[in-house]
C-alpha cells in the first residue's frame, strides 16, 4: 500500500536524511505536484518553480509532518497554496494566460468539459474536506482503485467507493453553482483523463538535486519557499487548512464571480456549523429531558409511598392496639401490603414485567397458551410470595430456599426435565438479558445502531462481567426481615457498578466512541433508576409507624 510506504519513507528521511530516500518521493509525486502547479499558473518554467518549492517544504517540515497522514493530500494543498501566493503576488496576468494554454493542451475529445472546468478544479477540490479530498486524490490524481482507496483511507472498498461518490456530488453541485452542468460520471472521466500530466524529462532529478544540495535554486523559487512557510506557519497548514482558508486565498486574485462563489463557501459552512451546534443543543435537551423524567418518577414514588403510609397510620390508629399488633416493627407494612390499590398495582406490575422477560422462553418451548398463562401465574405468585415475606419479616436465606423449592416442584410439574432445564438456562442470563434488551432502545434513540455482531459482543460481555463480579464477591452476612432485604440490594447496586466498569472497559475495543458514551450513560441512567429502587425500599422497609 503506498500510505504505508510514503510513511515509511517520511520517517526514513527525517531519521536519516538520506538522499535516495527523498528523491524516491520526488519520483513518486512529482507529476501530481507539477500538474496542480500548471493549472493554477499555466506556465511550464513557474510550474516547476514552484514544484521545486513544495519540495523544498517537504524537506523542511518532514520531521514535523504526521506520518499517518496522507502524504499526496499533503502535498496537493501545499502546491495549491504555494501556486495561489506566486500568483496573488507575483503575476495576476498569468491568470488569463493559463486558460489560453490550457485549451491548446487539450485533447479534441475533453473540449466539451475540461476547458470549463480545469481553472476551478483545484480551488473545488481544496475546499472539500480533508477526507473527501484524500480520496479524490488517491482516485483521480493517483489513479489508485477502490480497493487501494481503502486502505489508504483506513475503510473497506464499499467504504471508499461511497466517500469518492459523495466527493465527486460536491464538486459536482460546486461546478453547478458557477454554472457548470454535467453527470458525475462525466467528471470523474474529465479530472481522471486530464488532472495529471508528466512533469518535463529531468525535473525529478534537479528538484531532488537542488533540495539536497540547495544548489542553483534562483531567486523566485527562494521567494516561493519563504512565501508559502510564512502563510502555511500562519494558518498552521496540515492541521487545521480548510474551506475558508481556501477561498481567503482565491478571494484574493479571482474575478468579481469568483469571490461571489467563495462567499457561498463560507455561508454553506457557517450553516453547516450551525446545524451541528443545533444538533448538540438537541441533544443535551434530550439528556435534560431524561434527567427531569428520572426526577419525576423518583418524586411520584415517594408521594406514593407517603400516600400509602398515611392510609395505613390512620387504618392503624382507628383500631384498639392488642398484643398482636402494639409496637410490633413490621405491622406498619403488613397493613400496607393489604391496601387493595397496593396489591393490585404489585399484581399488575408483576404480571407486565414477567410476561416481558419471560416471553423469549415461552416461544422457545413453544407453550400453548393455556400452558403459558400457568407458566406465568407460577413465576408472578412467587414474586408475591417473596414480597410477602419482605413485609412480614420473615425474608431470609431459608425463606428463599423454600420459596425456590416451591417454584422448582411447579416448573418441573409443567415444563417436564427438559422444559425446566431449559428455564434454568434461561434464567442464569435473564438480568442481562433484560438489560440489553432495555441498552439496545438507547442505541437505536441516538441514531448508533448496533450491529449484530456489536449485539453479540456487548451481551457477552455483560453475561461475563457479571460471572466474574459475582464469582469473586461473596455477599455479606445479613440479618433476616426489612434490615436484610435493604442490605442486599445495597449489595447488588455496588455489584452492578462494578459489572458496568467491567463491560465498559471491554466494550472500548468494537464501540466506536459515541457508541461507548451511549453505552456509559445508559447504564448510569439504568443504575439510577435501581438506586431509586433501594431508597423506596429503604422507606417502605424502615421507618414505619409502630402503632397507636
Amino acid at each position: 500500500m503506498q500510505q504505508t510506504d510514503d510513511s515509511a519513507l517520511l520517517r526514513q528521511y527525517s531519521e536519516n536524511h538520506s538522499d535516495e530516500v527523498f528523491s524516491t518521493l520526488v519520483a513518486r509525486h512529482i507529476n501530481l505536484v507539477y500538474s496542480v502547479a500548471l493549472r493554477h499558473v499555466g506556465n511550464s518554467h513557474h510550474a516547476e518553480e514552484i514544484t521545486q518549492s513544495v519540495f523544498i517544504l517537504l524537506a523542511k517540515k518532514a520531521a514535523h509532518l504526521r506520518h499517518d497522514k496522507a502524504l499526496s493530500s499533503w502535498l496537493f494543498q501545499t502546491t495549491h497554496l504555494t501556486a495561489n501566493n506566486f500568483v496573488r503576488s507575483e503575476a495576476r496576468r498569468h491568470h488569463r494566460e493559463q486558460e489560453a494554454y490550457m485549451q491548446s493542451v487539450l485533447d479534441e475529445s475533453g473540449t466539451g468539459i475540461w476547458p470549463r472546468i480545469a481553472p476551478l478544479l483545484d480551488t473545488a477540490v481544496a475546499g472539500l474536506h480533508e477526507k473527501d479530498r484524500q480520496a479524490i486524490v488517491f482516485r483521480f490524481y493517483e489513479g489508485r482503485n477502490l480497493r487501494e482507496v481503502g486502505l489508504a483511507l483506513g475503510a473497506s472498498e464499499e467504504a471508499a467507493e461511497k466517500r469518492v461518490s459523495r466527493a465527486l456530488e460536491k464538486l459536482r453541485d460546486f461546478f453547478h453553482h458557477r454554472g457548470i452542468t454535467m453527470p458525475a460520471a462525466a467528471l470523474a472521466a474529465a479530472i481522471s483523463e486530464h488532472s495529471i500530466q508528466a512533469a518535463p524529462a529531468g525535473l525529478a532529478a534537479s528538484v531532488a538535486a537542488g533540495v539536497v544540495q540547495g544548489s542553483a535554486l534562483t531567486v523566485s523559487t527562494l521567494s516561493f519557499v519563504k512565501g508559502a512557510i510564512q502563510i502555511m506557519t500562519s494558518t498552521k497548514i496540515g492541521v487545521a487548512i480548510g474551506v475558508g482558508a481556501a477561498a481567503i486565498i482565491a478571494l484574493q486574485w479571482q474575478q468579481a464571480s469568483t469571490q461571489k462563489q467563495t462567499i457561498q463557501q463560507l455561508q454553506e459552512q457557517v450553516a453547516q456549523q450551525a446545524q451541528t451546534n443545533r444538533a448538540q443543543q438537541a441533544e443535551n435537551e434530550k439528556l435534560q429531558e431524561r434527567n427531569a423524567f428520572y426526577a419525576r418518577m423518583m418524586a411520584d414514588r415517594e408521594r406514593d409511598v407517603a400516600k400509602a403510609r398515611a392510609r395505613t397510620s390512620a387504618e392503624l390508629a382507628a383500631k384498639p392496639p392488642t398484643t398482636a399488633t402494639a409496637g410490633t416493627k413490621g405491622n406498619f407494612l403488613a397493613e400496607m401490603f393489604k391496601d387493595p390499590d397496593m396489591l393490585k398495582a404489585m399484581r399488575e406490575s408483576t404480571a407486565t414485567i414477567t410476561k416481558m422477560q419471560y416471553a423469549p422462553l415461552v416461544k422457545q418451548l413453544n407453550l400453548s397458551p393455556e400452558q403459558a398463562d400457568k407458566f406465568y401465574q407460577i413465576i408472578i405468585d412467587a414474586g408475591l410470595k417473596g414480597l410477602d415475606a419482605m413485609q412480614s419479616g420473615n425474608f431470609s436465606a431459608d425463606s428463599m430456599q423454600s420459596t425456590a423449592a416451591d417454584l422448582k416442584s411447579d416448573l418441573q410439574s409443567l415444563l417436564g426435565d427438559d422444559g425446566f432445564a431449559q428455564y434454568k438456562d434461561f434464567v442464569r442470563n435473564l438480568a442481562d438479558q433484560t438489560m440489553f434488551t432495555q441498552i439496545k432502545k438507547e442505541f437505536v434513540d441516538n441514531d448508533n445502531p448496533l450491529s449484530d455482531t456489536q449485539q453479540q459482543q456487548l451481551l457477552q460481555a455483560m453475561i461475563t462481567a457479571r460471572q466474574s463480579v459475582t464469582a469473586n464477591s461473596a455477599p455479606d452476612p445479613s440479618p433476616a426481615g426489612s434490615s436484610g432485604t435493604t442490605a442486599m440490594m445495597g449489595q447488588y447496586m455496588q455489584q452492578q457498578e462494578q459489572i458496568n466498569q467491567n463491560v465498559l472497559q471491554q466494550a472500548a475495543a468494537f464501540l466506536s466512541p459515541e457508541q461507548l458514551q451511549t453505552l456509559a450513560t445508559s447504564q448510569s441512567n439504568m443504575l439510577a433508576m435501581g438506586k431509586i429502587g433501594v431508597i423506596m425500599a429503604q422507606k417502605m422497609f424502615t421507618n414505619a409507624p409502630s402503632g397507636p
